[in-house]
């Protein structure tokens, strides 16, 4: 038997679905842990009758449409956000905030994700007679750090202790590729999930897995095809009948929740009914897959283009991919099968269940930590020795200073998909003579040019500091500005003034929104109610 402390579980925190996996002790392989009524994967979707009692689940998903403003779907769309709008000084909104409000209290989307979160928990705990506390979580991987933060501060207020934040098609990969680690390849991971989608250009190479190329948009999924077919039934609707179903929320969740059962039903069928129930009439549409396909054509398209983006982005030809991976149950839509067999020229690999396939990545990735830690059995730990998944930068980190034109541009101090740890360190000069200050500005993201510059207004400013108390100094004397970036996710950037020697460190720790007294306090009252499905 493995020592308790060894149970590090993996969670695929979907949009639509979740799952929770371990590595069972008796067969070092990982497998799914299903729900007490065997559900292998579970709605997420939260009700909250109040603050103590929670549902999580097909029974939520079920009463969505009688109780729709008891219920709380696709709240992976809205992490990283705060829960009020962020203003500057002139009023204007710089942050768009996000809550649910149920009797007067407001969720974060940190808080609705921990309810999933210990659903799952409890679950595990139940099926495995343990307690469990530690736990790898997985999200996109076009998340940027707000976005993972939030993750993390989701699992903490559930009662985890977060061992790793995880890409989704890293966790695929591992999931795929942990037999395969004698073979070199250049794999690609086509991730459609409900509500997010990712492409990434992965390498598998000596043991270990990294990301080359990273591109998607965590707006895009499963539900904007459900909404193309909401949309359609409800214009016929209204034109027939005069009234328009999406006015009334009862009737919109009802026919969200037949438009979902539709498109599932397209996969299998050339042809589907959906009925629409408002206002006293019903109408039933027939829907054909062809119809279907031509609604949702420029949702494809979309994935198309940043397939096409970010193999571009990895320097590489289709003719250079090795493996593709379907992960994701959109992927299951023929369409989209159709569209990634053309352009990528290649089969997509069938082996991996698109549901389960990161929940079960998620949990060999615990099981990498507890084999580092020390705390794996010995046959496993034989398995994994050699595995390593590099971690790298998600987005470009600069500095801002001004160029020849004296015109504020942001530099690039570390390009995004740099493996980490890293280092790097650049000389600059201080702007006027007798400079009595520096003040050092880090950004986060945009679009590099040539000169490995870009527009400020581009970027987001993630962290600021000043170099202080300079003595009279010449024009142009050097500033040494230093960005150390850990595989922990934590960016310490050092200024120096050189002549001087007076100097500054800023550490970089991102948050998805929420304060430390404001994650203490969701943690206590997520604890205290009772979640169940």
């Amino acid at each position: 038997m493995f020592p308790q402390k060894f149970k590090v579980v993996g969670i695929d925190l979907g949009t639509s679905f979740s799952a929770i996996a371990h590595i069972n002790e008796d067969t070092n392989k990982a497998e799914i842990i299903p729900s007490p009524d065997q559900h292998r994967i579970i709605p997420s979707v939260v009700l909250i009758e109040d603050e103590s009692n929670v549902i999580v689940g097909e029974i939520a998903k079920q009463n969505a449409v009688a109780e729709p403003n008891k219920v709380v779907e696709f709240v992976k769309r809205q992490m990283g956000k705060p829960k009020e709008d962020k203003k500057d000084e002139h009023g204007n909104v710089v942050t768009q905030g996000w809550c649910f409000e149920y009797n007067g209290k407001k969720y974060s989307a940190q808080e609705i994700s921990a309810f999933i979160l210990k659903r799952l928990k409890n679950d595990a705990e139940a099926r495995l007679g343990m307690t469990i506390t530690d736990a790898v979580i997985t999200c996109p991987a076009y998340f940027g750090d707000p976005e993972r933060a939030a993750t993390r501060e989701a699992g903490i207020i559930a009662g985890f202790n977060v061992k790793a934040v995880i890409d989704e098609p890293v966790a695929a990969a591992l999931s795929y590729g942990l037999d395969k680690l004698g073979k070199d390849q250049k794999v690609f991971v086509f991730d459609l999930g409900g509500g997010t989608f990712d492409v990434v250009v992965l390498e598998i190479k000596g043991g270990c897995i990294r990301e080359i190329a990273v591109n998607g948009d965590h707006m895009l999924g499963g539900k904007d095809w459900d909404d193309e077919i909401i949309r359609h039934v409800a214009n016929a609707f209204k034109e027939k009948y005069g009234t328009d179903p999406l006015d009334d929320l009862s009737s919109y969740q009802d026919l969200q929740l037949r438009a979902v059962k539709a498109k599932e039903e397209l996969s299998r069928r050339e042809k589907t009914k959906i009925m629409c129930v408002h206002a006293g009439n019903t109408m039933i549409t027939e829907l054909t897959r062809d119809t279907f396909e031509e609604l949702t054509r420029p949702l494809v398209n979309r994935c198309q283009v940043l397939c096409d983006i970010v193999l571009s982005e990895a320097n590489m030809t289709w003719n250079d991919i090795d493996t593709v991976l379907l992960v994701g149950g959109s992927t299951r839509m023929p369409i989209i099968k159709k569209m990634v067999a053309e352009i990528t020229g290649k089969t997509p690999c069938e082996e991996l269940n698109p549901d389960e396939c990161v929940a079960l990545g998620a949990a060999w990735h615990g099981a990498m930590l507890a084999v580092n830690e020390g705390l794996a059995p010995e046959e496993l730990a034989r398995k994994l020795s050699i595995v390593h998944v590099e971690k790298v930068s998600s987005h470009n980190l600069g500095v801002i200073a001004f160029n020849a034109e004296g015109k504020e541009r942001n530099y690039l101090m570390i390009p995004r998909f740099t493996p980490l740890p890293v280092d790097k360190k650049d000389d600059f000069k201080t702007a006027v003579a007798n400079q009595s200050s520096v003040l050092i500005r880090v950004l986060e993201g945009g679009i590099m040019g040539e000169d490995s510059t870009c527009d400020p207004k581009d970027c987001n400013l993630i962290a600021k500091g000043v170099i202080d108390a300079i003595p009279p100094s010449p024009q142009g004397s050097l500033v040494e500005i230093t960005y150390r970036y850990t595989t922990a996710g934590i960016l310490e950037v050092y200024g120096k003034h050189v002549l001087s020697g007076k100097d500054v460190k800023i550490a970089v720790e991102h948050t998805g929104g929420l304060s430390n007294q404001e994650l203490i306090k969701a943690g206590k009252d997520v604890q205290n109610a009772s979640v169940t499905g």
